[in-house]
C-alpha cells in the first residue's frame, strides 16, 4: 500500500489529460474538410427536347467486311442539314481497350474504345466533332484494330449530336458576356448557323419546335441586363419566344425589322446569375406567326448599374 498515493495521483493525472484531450482523435485531419460544396446554376423551369436534331446511323444498316488484323463498317448517311455534330460511337466491349478510326466524307476522327459496363454501354463514346458542309448523302467508314461483329466487342450504330461551331468567350473584365450565334448548339431540324459574313446568325427558324442554347462560364456572378439582337421582316413579325436564363424565364414578341438581316436590339427584364462556373442560356419559340420565328445574331449580358 506503500505505492497508493502515487498510484492515486498518476490515475487522477490520467483523467485531467484525458478531460483536455476529450473530443480529439489520434486519426489524420480531413482533407477535403474545409471544402465547400460547389454549387451549380439551376436548371431551366421547363424541360426541354435535348433530342431534336440527333439522328442515328445503326450498325444493321451498314456493310461489316473483316480483315486480316481489322474490320471495317461502310455507311451511306443521309443527313437533312448542315452544321456541326458530336460523332458518338455506340458499341458494347469486354475488351480493355480497341482503337477506332471514322472518316465521315473527308474527316477523320480517332480515339480507343475501352471496356462497357451496364452504366455505360447505352450512352455513346465521343470521338470528336464533323461538320457537315450541306445537307444530302455522305459516305461513312469505320476502321476498328480488330473484329467488331463478335461477342467481345460488337458495334451497335454511330449517333450524330448536335454541337456548337465555336466556344463562347468568357466574361469579360468588365463584366460583359458575349454570346454570338456560332457559339450555340443548335437543337434542330431546319434552324443553323448560317456562317456568310452578312448573315453570321442563327437561321431558317422555320419550324417552331426548333431551338437554341448556350453554355457559358461566368467569373463574377451579380445583376445583368440581357439583350438580344434579332432580325424578322417581309410580314413575319408576331412570334411568341421565351427566354430561359437558367430557371429565369423573360419573353418578347418577334417585331418586323425591316428584314431577316435587319438588325434589331430588344432589352429583356434584368437576370440574377448567381453561380460561378458554367451557366446557360436558352430560346425557345413558343408560337410562329407565319413562315419564320426570326434571326438571332447574339445576346449580350451586360452588368445592371
Amino acid at each position: 500500500m506503500k505505492n497508493f498515493p502515487c498510484l492515486l495521483a498518476l490515475l487522477v493525472t490520467s483523467v485531467v489529460f484525458a478531460e483536455e484531450k476529450a473530443g480529439e482523435t489520434n486519426l489524420p485531419p480531413d482533407p477535403f474538410g474545409d471544402l465547400e460544396e460547389i454549387k451549380e446554376a439551376a436548371d431551366y423551369p421547363v424541360e426541354l427536347d435535348r433530342t431534336r436534331g440527333t439522328f442515328l446511323i445503326d450498325a444493321e444498316d451498314g456493310k461489316y467486311q473483316l480483315g486480316s488484323h481489322f474490320a471495317n463498317w461502310f455507311w451511306t448517311m443521309e443527313a437533312e442539314r448542315w452544321g456541326n455534330y458530336y460523332v458518338g460511337l455506340l458499341y458494347e466491349s469486354s475488351r480493355p481497350k480497341l482503337g477506332v478510326q471514322v472518316k465521315i466524307g473527308e474527316e477523320v476522327l480517332k480515339s480507343y474504345a475501352s471496356r462497357t459496363s451496364e452504366r455505360t454501354m447505352h450512352e455513346p463514346m465521343i470521338l470528336g466533332t464533323a461538320y457537315l458542309e450541306k445537307p444530302g448523302e455522305y459516305p461513312v467508314m469505320m476502321l476498328t484494330g480488330d473484329q467488331s461483329n463478335v461477342p467481345a466487342f460488337q458495334v451497335k450504330g454511330l449517333k450524330f449530336i448536335p454541337a456548337p461551331e465555336s466556344e463562347p468567350l468568357g466574361q469579360s473584365i468588365d463584366g460583359e458576356i458575349i454570346l454570338e450565334a456560332k457559339t450555340a448548339t443548335t437543337y434542330s431540324e431546319m434552324m443553323r448557323y448560317e456562317p456568310k459574313p452578312e448573315k453570321n446568325c442563327l437561321g431558317f427558324w422555320i419550324h417552331e419546335e426548333d431551338w437554341a442554347e448556350w453554355v457559358f462560364d461566368v467569373s463574377t456572378p451579380g445583376e445583368f441586363d440581357i439583350t438580344v439582337t434579332y432580325g424578322c421582316g417581309n410580314g413575319n413579325e408576331g412570334s411568341e419566344v421565351a427566354v430561359y436564363v437558367n430557371d429565369q424565364t423573360r419573353k418578347f414578341t418577334v417585331g418586323d425589322t425591316g428584314g431577316f438581316q435587319s438588325w434589331k436590339e430588344v432589352k429583356l427584364e434584368k437576370v440574377k446569375l448567381e453561380v460561378e462556373g458554367e451557366n446557360k442560356i436558352a430560346i425557345v419559340p413558343q408560337s410562329k406567326a407565319k413562315k419564320a420565328v426570326m434571326d438571332i445574331r447574339k445576346i449580350v449580358l451586360t452588368p445592371a448599374s
